[in-house]
């Protein structure tokens, strides 16, 4: 004999009956305050009672009418249906739901729900025809020789721009659905026999994890996974380029897709993969590497250089020539503030200039980035305010830190400069020996999914550097990265002895 519970009552009240106006009510409580839900109450040709409900905006109208609701509407109930299931429709895509939250997810997801008196399901298509922007080169990622195709916000779209670079079944995708209210698809892509499965299970596990409303932003799902959050360094590689993802694909790598957000996470990474881009690819080892060091340099140069700037102007004169000290001098001495309060208004203003910039129309934020800039330096220097060696300080600065092909490590260089010019002011050279030396440390101990964030340098692999610190000719780079420990690690067949 069983025994009765609660929840039978529960189940009960959210399956369907066999009774049209009892499901019907139900159904369209849900979905109180919503004009964009239709319902089309119709009669089939033994008027019986039936309705068809879907979100407006959200189908493929001419679909659903030619191959769902014409053919029904056209029958009658016993040719219809044949041993409780809907027969002789054009459209395959075509499942059965019996319960009430079924039938509202579907129906918000895009499929078209029909309900007739006398049976206890719901039928359900998906002809579906979102709005969606056309796929275009992302405007924070360009290259000058590669693709110039981008992610866009469906996950669909996005899957198929991936199967189009990797045409192999071992592609894969699996599937979750996060937020408790906006029931997005979260996909984990990978290939088959390529990838660390346990690396794969840890990461399909955290993604699942996820307990959160909703999200809007692959962001959301970054700093809900990452192991070190309190750490200014990106532990995902982000990128809106189908290419790049691909390529990630064929190291091993695993890419997380969100519905409604043209970014992706690429992860495990390592600290160099943020200073590497796909034209470094494309064109001569040679170029790809003068490139590679150039970012590098960039990187220091837009961390230490203004802080240096303070700590020579602050405490260390004498280690500046006595040809540029003078000018120097006679620049500093018509400045009312200490170094470090004229570095922070600089360095304070073009942060401000680079966010109207961003969130401006194109064509007035490139204008408020270069003429703010020049007028506003030019008049603090005839002001008083700065000093003329600062303003080409600051200027070398802000170049520097645009040069990261990664935007997310180039907010972390932002935020390290401002530590270091407080230090610089502080300590001297030796605040920037001393933060330099933390950075380093911070660096050797962070991971990305478990992996060395800074290998290959440490933990020391001589075969990594192929492609990290230096971009290797292509017959040097047979093997791929040990990061995402790649179950084959041979690029292509019959390579095992390069």
């Amino acid at each position: 004999m069983g025994i009765y519970t609660n929840d039978d009552d529960a189940n009960k009240k959210h399956k369907l009956s066999i009774s049209i106006k009892d499901n019907f009510t139900r159904i369209n409580e849900k979905f109180t305050d919503c004009p964009d839900i239709i319902t089309r109450h119709v009669y089939l040709k033994d008027k019986r009672e039936a309705y068809f409900i879907y979100v407006e905006g959200m189908i493929n109208t001419d679909l659903v009418e030619r191959d769902f609701i014409t053919p029904i509407v056209s029958s009658d109930f016993q040719h219809l249906f044949v041993d409780a299931a809907i027969q002789n429709l054009p459209t395959s895509k075509i499942t059965y739901r019996y319960d009430i939250d079924s039938i509202v997810t579907d129906i918000l997801t895009g499929c078209t729900a029909f309900i007739i008196d006398g049976m206890n399901f719901a039928v359900c298509t998906a002809l579906r025809k979102f709005d969606k922007r056309s796929v275009t080169e992302p405007e924070v990622e360009k290259n000058v020789r590669g693709s110039h195709e981008g992610f866009v916000e469906p996950i669909n779209t996005n899957f198929a721009l991936l199967r189009r670079r990797v045409k192999n079944n071992k592609l894969k995708f699996k599937t979750v659905k996060l937020g408790t209210m906006t029931n997005q698809s979260v996909a984990v892509a990978y290939i088959d026999g390529l990838c660390d499965k346990e690396l794969l299970d840890i990461l399909y596990n955290k993604v699942k994890g996820i307990n959160i409303d909703g999200l809007l932003a692959a962001g959301y799902v970054e700093q809900s996974i990452t192991d070190f959050r309190n750490s200014p360094f990106p532990q995902y590689q982000t990128t809106e380029r189908p290419d790049k993802a691909a390529a990630a694909l064929l190291e091993g790598k695993f890419v997380i897709l969100v519905e409604g957000t043209p970014v992706v996470l690429i992860t495990p990474v390592d600290f160099f993969a943020f200073f590497q881009a796909m034209d470094d690819y494309s064109t001569n080892w040679m170029f790809g590497n003068s490139v590679r060091a150039l970012r590098f340099f960039a990187m220091m140069i837009a961390i230490v250089l203004p802080g240096f700037y303070v700590a020579i102007t602050t405490f260390h004169y004498y280690m500046v020539p006595l040809n540029l000290l003078v000018p120097l001098a006679e620049s500093r001495a018509r400045v009312p503030f200490p170094p470090i309060v004229e570095v922070l208004i600089m360095e304070i203003t073009i942060e401000m200039l680079r966010e109207a910039a961003i969130r401006l129309p194109t064509y007035i934020g490139s204008s408020i980035g270069v003429v703010g800039g020049i007028i506003i330096g030019q008049a603090a220097v005839q002001a008083g305010i700065v000093s003329d060696l600062l303003i080409i300080v600051v200027a070398i600065t802000a170049v520097a830190s645009f040069v990261a092909p990664n935007y997310d490590m180039g907010y972390a260089i932002r935020l390290l400069r401002f530590i270091e010019i407080v230090l610089s002011a502080i300590f001297g050279i030796i605040g920037i020996v001393i933060f330099s030396a933390i950075i380093l440390a911070h660096l050797v101990v962070l991971e990305s999914m478990g992996q060395p964030y800074f290998q290959p340098l440490i933990p020391f692999k001589f075969s990594g550097l192929r492609d990290s610190i230096v971009r290797s000719p292509f017959h040097f780079l047979k093997k791929r990265p040990d990061i995402a420990k790649p179950k084959d690690k041979i690029r292509g067949e019959g390579n095992e002895g390069e």
